[in-house]
């Protein structure tokens, strides 16, 4: 079969790969579609370091399931299918109390094994979901980054009629804006330096969308109504950090969803206001689950977010011009005919 095998930095090829049936509690799932991540692109341009050559990039993908393996009841073939891509071993001190996104040895499916930027791809039942009658199959690859700030926003604590603030309007930040928004956030704003990525905030119901690059934030201490309760850094910079930190008054919260780099942190308004930082990562299966139905009540429309639908076997050329500069682009679905 052929693959969209990382090869490398700023090296794809869509080539042969090795295909395997499926062993037992496991299904073949004819990939129909992809997501691109933002930690893909990362893989690609070699800045994270998390995706080790060769190997196949992807865990956002659904699909229909064309083979079984033994035990696997029958009533899987011909199914549609979101894949769950994360891996909890099921029986550490994380997973036994119910922490199974913090599994002291869980693995990730495009990540530290490979993933479903190919044609077939091999995967435990136990890691499939139905895809819902009313979501296409591009539509259904929003449910994992979904399920993520989700998680993010149960990590931040009651949000109910709270002031908000979400640096960086990618899909993470955007959808966070979502799920800030149902649960009770009385005001939100976000911030970017793309106008079309703040536009789609405003159609996802952004009280206010600035541009960084245009008007900055002002700090805290010269404008205490301009105060949040809790912060998002959706980015994980240096800059969206200092937003996020200057934006929050005493007390509050900035949690942290974008951290695969190293940044520099001013520890003094963590003193001085007695801020808490907090981490978030991955999610539940009952917040995969929750994503997957809120996306088929639709919510939200998916095309504020999928501003790109591309072939799977173009998909170096993609990624090359997504590693040039995002431009309009907020996310990319990579699909493949039945």
């Amino acid at each position: 079969m052929k693959a969209l095998v990382y090869c490398g930095a700023h090296d794809l090829r869509w080539d042969d790969w090795h295909e395997q049936p499926p062993e037992a509690g496991e299904v073949i799932v004819n990939v129909r579609a992809v997501g691109i991540c933002g930690s893909d692109l990362h893989g690609y341009t070699g800045e994270s370091g998390r995706r080790v050559p060769p190997m196949i990039m992807g865990h956002e993908a659904t699909g229909i399931v064309s083979q079984i393996g033994e035990s696997v009841p029958g009533t899987w073939i011909g199914a549609r299918v979101i894949v769950q891509p994360f891996v909890a071993c099921g029986t550490c001190d994380f997973c036994q109390r119910g922490q199974r996104n913090l599994c002291r040895r869980r693995r990730f499916y495009g990540g530290n094994i490979d993933g479903a930027m190919l044609e077939r791809f091999r995967v435990p039942v136990t890691n499939l979901v139905l895809l819902p009658d009313a979501l296409d199959f591009a539509a259904g690859t929003l449910t994992e980054p979904f399920a993520v700030a989700l998680h993010a926003v149960r990590q931040a604590g009651d949000l109910l009629g709270k002031q908000v603030l979400i640096a960086g309007c990618g899909p993470i930040g955007l959808l966070t804006l979502v799920a800030a928004r149902r649960a009770g956030a009385q005001s939100i704003r976000i911030t970017d330096v793309n106008p079309a990525r703040l536009e789609a905030a405003r159609r996802l119901g952004a009280d206010q969308a600035i541009n960084v690059a245009e008007a900055a934030l002002q700090p805290t201490p010269n404008a205490p109504d301009a105060e949040v309760d809790t912060a998002f850094d959706a980015v994980g910079i240096t800059a969206t950090l200092g937003q996020a930190l200057n934006a929050v008054g005493p007390g509050g919260t900035v949690i942290a969803l974008g951290g695969w780099r190293t940044v520099e942190v001013n520890l003094a308004p963590f003193v001085a206001r007695e801020i808490t930082l907090r981490g978030t990562f991955n999610f539940t299966p009952d917040e995969f689950d929750l994503a997957r139905g809120l996306l088929a009540d639709h919510i939200f429309d998916p095309a504020c977010l999928i501003t790109g639908v591309e072939p799977l076997r173009g998909g170096a050329q993609v990624f090359a011009r997504l590693a040039q500069g995002q431009g309009d682009s907020i996310k990319v679905v990579l699909t493949h005919p039945d």
